[in-house]
């Protein structure tokens, strides 16, 4: 929208914000109703100025956010979210202009906008049978007949059959499952699990691909190291996906190094280690400081003072 000459706040892009929020994210809602999912590109033309040897200089800029939002029904609070925070990375913008004696001010606003388009998930999500070279000893690949191929592949994973028989046949699992699916789509994009694990505290998911007969990575859970991990494996053939239950991490990497031997993996770093003691001791370290592998050595008592030398040198 063009915004008006008279409009008080073209002036404050910030009051501006707050006195039209409830426009730009009631438009979202409208076409929400009509489209189901859409992805969302906020945007302002902001207009500045500054003077320069007794002269005033103009320049336009445009600020809109990098990636566009996806949101469906289930998101009317994220959608004030993602404004709220569309508008900080433009206070944040500015403020780093100030901090770097640019001198630009903000003189108005000539234009706000929202464009909005319908967003299509990928197809699919039904059963597909698995490829030839992958190893499907390692793999469960439960047979569902609707898009909730995510939904099935968990289950597989948290409630493995007491008898072992059949595991690829849905009846297997059960359908109450406890996780909170709000607002992810069926079938759904590998993008949309960090939402998934963030409303589930005690869900953990690494994504597998296989791509020219081998295995790729399309996703490393960075939850907590206590937090038991899921492995999935999603195919897509064409743009068509299905999600598959990693049982033995080791099984589907065995041939993928040149290692002959069996390798035990850490599911925080997808790293192999030749023994099973090695990993244990791997364990201990994983994780340790802002997420980063740590280990901490203390000093032997007797070796844990401090003593200096070339004291000349300052």
């Amino acid at each position: 929208m063009d915004v008006s000459e008279t409009n008080p706040n073209r002036g404050d892009i910030f009051r501006f914000a707050r006195e039209n929020k409830e426009t730009f994210t009631d438009l979202v809602e409208q076409e929400i109703s009509k489209l189901k999912n859409v992805k969302v590109g906020f945007g302002l033309e902001v207009k500045f100025s500054i003077e320069r040897d007794g002269e005033t200089q103009t320049m336009k800029h445009y600020f809109k956010n990098n990636r566009p939002y996806i949101f469906n029904r289930y998101d009317k609070e994220q959608i004030k979210e993602k404004f709220d925070e569309f508008i900080e990375d433009i206070r944040g913008e500015i403020e780093a202009w100030s901090e770097s004696g640019s001198g630009w001010v903000v003189e108005k606003i000539n234009l706000a906008y929202v464009n909005i388009a319908r967003y299509e998930p990928l197809r699919g999500g039904i059963y597909l049978p698995l490829p030839d070279n992958l190893a499907k000893k390692a793999i469960i690949n439960v047979q569902n007949r609707d898009n909730g191929c995510l939904k099935w592949a968990l289950r597989a994973a948290l409630f493995p059959p007491k008898d072992g028989k059949n595991l690829q046949r849905p009846s297997k699992y059960p359908v109450k499952d406890g996780i909170n699916y709000r607002g992810i789509d069926f079938p759904t994009p590998v993008g949309q699990i960090d939402k998934l694990e963030a409303q589930n505290r005690d869900l953990a998911i690494n994504v597998f691909g296989w791509e020219n007969n081998r295995v790729s990575i399309h996703r490393v859970s960075r939850k907590e190291v206590n937090v038991p991990r899921i492995n999935l494996m999603l195919i897509e053939p064409g743009m068509t996906q299905h999600y598959c239950y990693v049982k033995r991490v080791s099984t589907l990497l065995f041939n993928q190094t040149n290692h002959q031997h069996l390798r035990h993996y850490c599911m925080m770093y997808l790293t192999g280690f030749s023994r099973e003691d090695l990993l244990v001791s791997h364990k201990k370290c994983c994780n340790g400081v802002n997420g980063t592998p740590t280990r901490i050595e203390m000093p032997e008592e007797g070796k844990n003072t401090l003593s200096f030398q070339n004291h000349q040198k300052r």
